[in-house]
């Protein structure tokens, strides 16, 4: 009888001890997670192995352990582990298990807090503002600026969070998620034209990166700022004394923005030169697609309308993202139809084909070229003066020249006074020209 007492004691306690020690070990890889989170800022494998850990043993709280105090633990950390893992369906089920079985649970402001970040990431807009509502004591949290600024830029209301960095600048040096909200504010600053508070934001962040791929974020930002404002030399000076490792991700990034900028100054053939080196690599990354890309616009520019073809055909079979797949397809299907023999030579084809290269291709000097042909050269008065009218619409509104656009508008009511054309510009008065 002794015995049997004592091997069901040796069995509790055994039991017990599997119990504590799957909760202590949770809780170790929960902790551990974050913190690889939180310093990295993305997710990374040593993270992204401990998360899975974190799902893995929990799931045995919920399954043997089921009247634990710890269940609301194991809850909130597994619902935050999905979360960080991008398995929003699993995360948002487990944030609302954890509301609706454990009301007063010691998580619950801090699982509101990230259940409605969630609901942003998803957009689901309207939950998450209905959450806020219902929830106004969460305004007086620290964290609760993340979740604003967060709303902001979904909404696309980027004024809005640019004041509310602005009105918070002091109290944001000791916010925990100050980095995320001035990234989200750097976004909406160069959005938006707000130079003197991006290079301010640029700043503060430049203080805190604490790894290679936020330096390299910032690096390309900056070269970015400066390219817009027509700075392409000091632009391109930024990225080659960026000093990452030969060959390394971030290496291979800063030579795609490289090629990417010099595009931008029509210097297609140092451009190419940057993304050759990419390509000549064996990893197939996002950058050699993306550089691929490049590659096939720039043959676009440069008429090699055969070679971009190939180019676009080829990544046609590489698991690319959607958001480029898509443009893929249709400057893939736009050139067929330009290269298309159904096109013919006539004065219609040649409109039909400027605007293809227009609208489709993104190509305005493109087109220009092909309508300053039909202007000079065209039979009939009536595509002669649709040519002229998108030409000054060119100018006006992709190559930022009033001047010019202004002299073929006034070419337009002088010679086409009658003409609906002539009305439009007489009456929308963008140009200031007047009939004689």
């Amino acid at each position: 009888m002794a015995v049997r007492k004592s091997l069901i004691l040796i069995a509790l306690f055994t039991t017990s001890c599997a119990y504590f020690n799957t909760f202590y070990n949770i809780k170790i890889y929960f902790r551990e997670a974050e913190k690889i989170y939180q310093e990295q800022g993305q997710l990374t494998r040593e993270a992204t192995t401990r998360y899975n850990k974190v799902i893995e043993k929990s799931s045995k709280i919920f399954e043997y352990y089921k009247s634990s105090q710890y269940v609301d633990d194991a809850l909130f950390y597994t619902a935050i582990a999905y979360k960080r893992l991008g398995n929003y369906t699993q995360a948002k089920i487990k944030f609302e298990e954890l509301f609706k079985y454990f009301p007063d649970s010691k998580y619950h402001k801090k699982a509101l807090l990230e259940y409605i970040d969630l609901l942003i990431v998803i957009n689901y807009i309207d939950e998450a503002i209905t959450a806020i509502k219902r929830n106004p004591e969460l305004s007086k949290d620290p964290d609760f600026l993340m979740v604003k600024a967060k709303l902001f830029y979904a909404n696309g209301e980027y004024r809005d969070l640019l004041n509310l960095v602005k009105e918070n600048w002091k109290a944001l040096q000791k916010n925990p998620s100050k980095k995320m909200i001035y990234s989200l504010a750097l976004d909406c600053a160069i959005k938006v034209g707000d130079t003197e508070i991006a290079e301010n934001l640029l700043k503060q962040l430049e203080k805190l990166a604490n790894s290679d791929n936020e330096r390299v974020y910032l690096v390309t930002t900056r070269a970015e700022m400066l390219a817009k404002k027509g700075e392409y030399e000091q632009s391109v000076k930024v990225l080659e004394e960026a000093g990452f490792f030969e060959n390394s991700p971030q290496y291979r990034i800063i030579k795609y923005e490289k090629a990417r900028i010099l595009t931008q100054k029509g210097l297609y053939e140092q451009a190419l030169n940057e993304l050759k080196s990419i390509e000549e690599t064996s990893l197939r990354d996002s950058v050699y697609f993306k550089s691929l890309f490049l590659k096939g616009k720039i043959m676009e520019t440069l008429d090699s309308l055969t070679l971009a073809l190939s180019i676009y055909q080829d990544l046609r079979n590489f698991p690319i993202p959607q958001s480029i797949r898509e443009e893929v397809e249709l400057r893939y299907r736009t050139i067929l139809e330009v290269s298309s023999d159904s096109l013919g030579e006539s004065d219609e084809s040649k409109l039909r084909k400027a605007e293809l290269f227009l609208y489709d291709l993104k190509n305005p000097e493109k087109a220009l070229k092909i309508y300053a042909e039909l202007t000079d050269n065209a039979k009939s008065e009536e595509v002669r003066l649709k040519a002229l009218y998108a030409q000054m619409l060119i100018y006006l509104f992709h190559l930022n020249s009033r001047e010019k656009a202004k002299e073929i508008a006034e070419k337009i009511v002088k010679e086409f006074p009658l003409s609906t054309q002539a009305s439009k510009i007489l009456e929308l008065n963008l140009l200031n020209v007047k009939r004689e």
